[in-house]
């Protein structure tokens, strides 16, 4: 999978709800192969939900590394905050985009919103060391997954740590760096 990582007009300073904007676009097509890949690999989805569900974790986890790496590229902790609320809310209309399209209509915000802000609060309590996560981040971040897929999905908690962040962790990597000009 390719990510935009490069701006058609380079001359042009990009505002950090731009950057943010297509980190989002990256980060949903990223966290979306990686729940296809596992789909690939024998993980069961019971339904459409669910499959959402596994994707919102892993948003939820994206937006949490991003804030660290936001944080080592910005000095105004404001321009972080502003970059961080732009990407949440993005992926919030993406996600409530597809729920609508799976689903059918409803606003589903809301209630993802609920759980990005559960999952943020719980994620706050570990580190992110030299833009990586810590490994009971990732633990954590794991056993998110697995309660979203059940007890029917053996291994997918090895699986989350194992293969699909750190491959999913080098795209964003790639798609976060490109737009700040790294």
């Amino acid at each position: 999978m390719r990510v935009k990582s490069k701006w058609h007009n380079k001359k042009r300073e990009k505002s950090i709800e731009e950057i943010a904007g297509v980190v989002a676009f990256n980060g949903w097509r990223i966290a979306q192969d990686s729940v296809n890949k596992m789909y690939s690999d024998g993980f069961n989805f019971r339904s459409n939900e669910q499959l959402l569900d596994t994707i919102g974790e892993f948003l939820a986890f994206f937006i949490v590394i991003t804030d660290h790496w936001v944080a080592e590229r910005v000095s105004d902790d404001a321009e972080r905050q502003r970059f961080t609320n732009a990407l949440a809310l993005k992926l919030v209309d993406t996600m409530n985009e597809n729920r609508v399209e799976e689903l059918g209509p409803a606003d589903y915000r809301e209630e993802f919103v609920g759980r990005l802000n559960a999952r943020l609060a719980d994620y706050s309590q570990y580190k992110v060391i030299d833009g990586e996560p810590s490994y009971p981040l990732l633990r954590l971040f794991g056993s998110y997954v697995e309660s979203v897929m059940g007890a029917d999905n053996k291994w997918v908690q090895e699986q989350v740590m194992e293969v699909e962040t750190p491959a999913a962790l080098k795209r964003l990597r790639t798609a976060f760096e490109g737009p700040f000009g790294g």
